[in-house]
């Protein structure tokens, strides 16, 4: 990273970094979805910028097989293997931390038309197999003690504004009434321990 990202790091003196090392009680994870990783051979560039930083190409197919199903933001595949391995990896990399996942969902089109909307059979899926793949890791000893679905209501997305819907509760954006989906029914029997 100081090779890639170079000046504009910032500088830390030796008691600085003592202060900063292992300084932090939690940490807050956001995982989504996860994608093939692959050395892009990018030459150097003035361009700055997050991911110009990673240095790396990513991409959602191997040989024409896509990662997983993907969800209506193009970013957005599911592939539920993916959480297991970023929690194992900060357990082991970072001596397993208590670990928050502050956010994880998918999302489906914004105009799916009401009640039809209702009916996310997907993210109930969605949310059935990343959900046991975190339980997973937490068997295998990971230090998860919360966890955030998002979103709890459809809502305005900074990427794609009200054309994406994550939340398990449906939103009528002309009078904001709303209307439980089948994935927050889920949810909250999920949460009862009466689904396993």
């Amino acid at each position: 990273m100081q090779k890639i990202v170079g000046e504009r790091l910032p500088k830390f003196s030796k008691s600085e970094l003592e202060i900063v090392k292992n300084s932090f009680d939690v940490l807050g994870l956001n995982h989504y979805t996860s994608y093939y990783i692959y050395d892009a051979h990018q030459p150097k560039t003035n361009v700055t910028g997050y991911e110009h930083d990673w240095n790396v190409g990513y991409a959602y197919e191997r040989n024409g097989v896509p990662i997983g199903r993907q969800a209506h933001s193009p970013w957005i595949y599911e592939v539920p293997s993916g959480i297991y391995k970023v929690v194992t990896y900060v357990k082991e990399r970072y001596g397993n931390p208590e670990i928050i996942l502050s956010e994880n969902g998918m999302d489906d089109p914004g105009n799916v038309p009401f009640p039809e909307a209702l009916f996310d059979t997907n993210r109930v899926n969605y949310y059935t197999t990343y959900l046991k793949e975190l339980k997973r890791a937490m068997d295998d000893g990971a230090n998860v003690t919360g966890y955030f679905a998002w979103s709890m209501l459809d809502n305005f997305e900074w990427l794609l504004g009200y054309t994406s819907r994550f939340g398990l509760i449906y939103v009528d954006y002309n009078d904001l009434k709303r209307y439980p989906k089948m994935s927050a029914y889920w949810f909250r029997q999920m949460l009862q321990r009466k689904i396993a």
